[in-house]
């Protein structure tokens, strides 16, 4: 049987390195592929891979120093592995709270919509809120020996109810948020759902958090080593699902990235590839309902100067084109 200190350590180098290549990949694209592309929601990822990435050196160290280790070393300390531990679940925490943020200055890139706008900036306000009331609660007052102990009070257990409850909404709201974003836009069928589900891979980072839920409700029941265990797989699932958030937060960004792999995309050798655009969403930007701005947007694609040789015949000359609400 694998012992919890592997799965910790496998599931930390594997997302170390997939999210380290996709955040890689998105800036690349960003910076390289995209004229003016790089924003607050790619500064906002990078900030949440970093805090990331050192969660997970301060786990590394931890389990140097004997976390969730079965045998005894000499230098095993669990002093210092306690501190490490701390550190590691503080950032983690703190990481959790931004890959959110960077998902809703995604959609706020991408939609007009005044309401929806408002919708989304009251989110933002309300997740900051979210992150530093819970890491509060998490890393200070529900925090015994390093970690947090969600058992150790009912006080504590209600808020680790409530974050994890309250997480899994938030992931499901901006998942599906891109639906209704993207309900009225020209996109082709087929297109417009590569769009949804790009847009709302997060939801997959929830399935990790309903796990986490379940841990959760069966810690006040768990004593002794089996307590522990639910400890070592509540932090397990916390690594699986922010590094989930991360490859889902930055798939839509690595759409560009496809058009230069040609063997990917029989449609690249068709269409259109304009690195002028006014930003990394151009493309993905609905317009509102109203029809006047609609044709505008019309007469300004009608009249942009072509950068490339037109599409093949029944081909649209820009993707953006099919994102157009009518």
């Amino acid at each position: 049987m694998v012992s919890h200190r592997d799965s910790l350590f496998a599931a930390a180098v594997l997302f170390l390195v997939l999210d380290s290549a996709v955040v890689f990949a998105r800036v690349y694209v960003r910076t390289r592929i995209v004229t003016r592309g790089f924003g607050w929601d790619d500064f906002v990822l990078c900030l949440t891979h970093v805090g990331f990435v050192i969660s997970l050196g301060l786990g590394f160290a931890a389990m140097r120093y004997g976390y969730a280790a079965e045998d005894e070393q000499p230098w095993y300390d669990k002093d210092k592995a306690t501190m490490f531990t701390y550190g590691n679940q503080t950032t983690l925490y703190i990481s959790a709270g931004l890959v959110k943020l960077a998902v809703a200055l995604v959609l706020l890139r991408i939609t007009v919509s005044r309401g929806v706008r408002m919708l989304l900036i009251g989110s933002i306000v309300v997740v900051g809120s979210w992150t530093i009331i819970t890491v509060v609660f998490a890393s200070g007052i529900c925090a015994t020996g390093g970690s947090s102990n969600w058992a150790g009070s009912e006080r504590c257990t209600q808020v680790g109810y409530f974050r994890t409850i309250s997480n899994i909404f938030i992931d499901y709201f901006y998942a599906l948020l891109p639906i209704y974003i993207l309900r009225s836009s020209q996109l082709k069928t087929r297109l417009k759902m590569i769009a949804i589900f790009l847009l709302g891979l997060g939801i997959f980072a929830s399935t990790a958090t309903i796990v986490k839920l379940v841990i959760i409700v069966r810690l006040p029941y768990a004593k002794g080593k089996a307590a522990d265990g639910l400890h070592y797989d509540l932090l397990l699932w916390a690594d699986i699902e922010l590094g989930i958030a991360i490859l889902a937060a930055s798939a839509a960004a690595l759409r560009p990235l496809l058009r230069h792999i040609p063997a990917l995309l029989d449609s690249t050798k068709n269409g259109t590839h304009d690195t002028h655009e006014s930003g990394p969403y151009h493309e993905l930007v609905v317009n509102s309902h109203n029809p006047n701005k609609s044709r505008a947007a019309d007469d300004a694609i009608a009249t942009r100067p072509k950068t490339h040789e037109s599409a093949a015949p029944g081909l649209n000359a820009s993707d953006e084109e099919l994102f157009r609400a009518p």
